[in-house]
């Protein structure tokens, strides 16, 4: 167990959670991290410690082993490679078990979070329309490798049963939002202790969701929040990520995200054994980011070698043809993650702050390239939300140059109204499942004969 001190001690010590680490983005994710905080002069005298995720102790010492390469590779000498640590862990995002088990740990081992990069997640698709591909990539190479119509996945996937006592009398969970949202949702709600302990140099803590291009609000359903009826979960999933990250600080959301940012209820912290005592205090609270990695390789879709790499080459034509989101290699997907995660709040406020001042708020933030792969965080246009949730025209210059989704219209205030009324619909549905879901793992806990079940 962590010996806590006082805040001066560990002012200087950054501790960074990723989950779904394995491989591809998390993997970047990881190494990128490392190399960007070794080249920051601002960070010289402080040191890093990543916690990474992922579904098995083997995995995790496969990865640990990779990390560790790649650190040596990147430092010329043998002193900055003291100054980070990695530290495996193991998790299963579908297993809400999983997920307590790992945040008593986490709450157990660590005294803070500085911030946690919610990356891990599945598809979900059985298999492709390959004609429908093959066409779409021959006559419309931008937009049908940048929003594919392609993808098909069965409805109604759930997960295992989540309880062993109680499994007869659970409600099903969706499993590509249980694995995308809402495993994320509960990890992030238990180590909130840890956040909130996160301060000055580093700003306050931070949840960093990890999205993607293709997600739109035009495939989500509130009356359908777990995709069960959808033929587009993972889309499903990826729209309910937007929603939740974006309208986390608006004022008709926060009784819902006051609850969620809450330590009152948190099953897996025990304030005693010297531990400090964590508050509701609103200035510990915090800060919900959006962001996603572009278009990039990776293994979310099962292709073998000579179709992914054919999959990688279309990537980079469209690149070519003008796309700024075809970041081909997960490496610079990993770019607008970790920006979120290393800059300065002063920074992020900065980047945010003509929006805010246009009465916006959150931006979504992608990873993006130029023709050369030169590459840059940038504001994403989302649908309902717009730039920034600026109603109007673009008022950011390189916002309205980048290239459009085809059919993209200006935010109305109408759409404005409806994605806010959205959010407070999402996170008063996500608070009441994870309160609901907590109380039946409180159950799974004991002996079920001592209480009634009540849910």
């Amino acid at each position: 167990m962590f010996n806590y001190g006082t805040d001066e001690d560990i002012q200087d010590k950054v501790y960074i959670l990723v989950t779904g680490a394995n491989s591809g983005l998390g993997f970047s994710i990881c190494c990128r991290l490392v190399d960007e905080f070794l080249n920051s002069p601002q960070r010289t005298n402080q040191s890093l410690t990543v916690i990474f995720t992922t579904r098995s102790p083997k995995k995790g010492n496969d990865t640990l082993q990779r990390l560790q390469d790649h650190l040596r590779k990147t430092s010329a000498t043998p002193s900055p490679t003291r100054r980070v640590t990695f530290v495996p862990e193991s998790v299963d995002l579908n297993n809400l078990v999983s997920v307590r088990a790992l945040s008593r740990r986490l709450n157990d081992e660590y005294p803070k979070l500085d911030a946690i990069m919610l990356n891990a997640g599945i598809g979900g698709w059985s298999t492709l329309n390959w004609p429908r591909a093959v066409w779409g990539v021959l006559t419309d190479l931008v937009h049908e490798v940048s929003w594919p119509s392609y993808k098909i996945a069965p409805v109604g996937m759930v997960t295992d049963y989540q309880t062993t006592t109680l499994a007869t009398q659970e409600p099903r969970l969706g499993s590509v939002f249980c694995a995308n949202v809402f495993g994320h949702y509960m990890l992030a709600h238990n180590v909130m202790p840890l956040l909130r302990r996160s301060g000055q140099p580093n700003g306050p803590g931070r949840v960093i969701w990890v999205s993607s291009l293709e997600a739109t609000v035009k495939m989500f359903d509130v009356d359908d929040i777990q995709g069960l009826r959808t033929t587009a979960p993972y889309e499903s999933s990826k729209a309910l990520t937007d929603v939740l990250a974006l309208t986390a600080d608006l004022p008709s959301t926060k009784p819902f995200v006051k609850s969620f940012y809450s330590v009152d209820d948190n099953r897996t912290y025990n304030s005693g054994f010297g531990r400090p005592r964590i508050t509701n205090d609103d200035n510990s609270a915090p800060n919900m980011y959006l962001s996603h990695p572009g278009i990039c390789g990776t293994g979310i879709i099962p292709l073998s070698w000579p179709l992914f790499y054919s999959m990688l080459v279309a990537f980079f034509f469209a690149r070519l043809l003008g796309s700024p989101w075809h970041t081909v290699s997960t490496y610079l997907g990993a770019c607008a993650p970790v920006w979120l995660a290393l800059s300065a709040q002063s920074v992020l406020d900065t980047a945010e702050s003509l929006y805010r001042q246009n009465g916006g708020g959150r931006a979504k933030w992608g990873s993006s390239t130029n023709l050369v792969g030169k590459d840059t965080p940038a504001s994403t246009e989302t649908d309902g939300w717009g730039y920034g949730g600026v109603v109007g025209s673009a008022i950011v210059d390189e916002d309205r140059l980048r290239r459009r989704k085809r059919g993209a219209v200006d935010l109305t205030a109408e759409d404005r109204e409806e994605f806010e009324e959205l959010g407070r619909k999402c996170w008063q549905k996500m608070e009441e499942l994870r309160i609901e879901w907590d109380k039946i793992l409180d159950l799974d806990e004991v002996s079920p004969d001592d209480f009634g079940l009540g849910f």
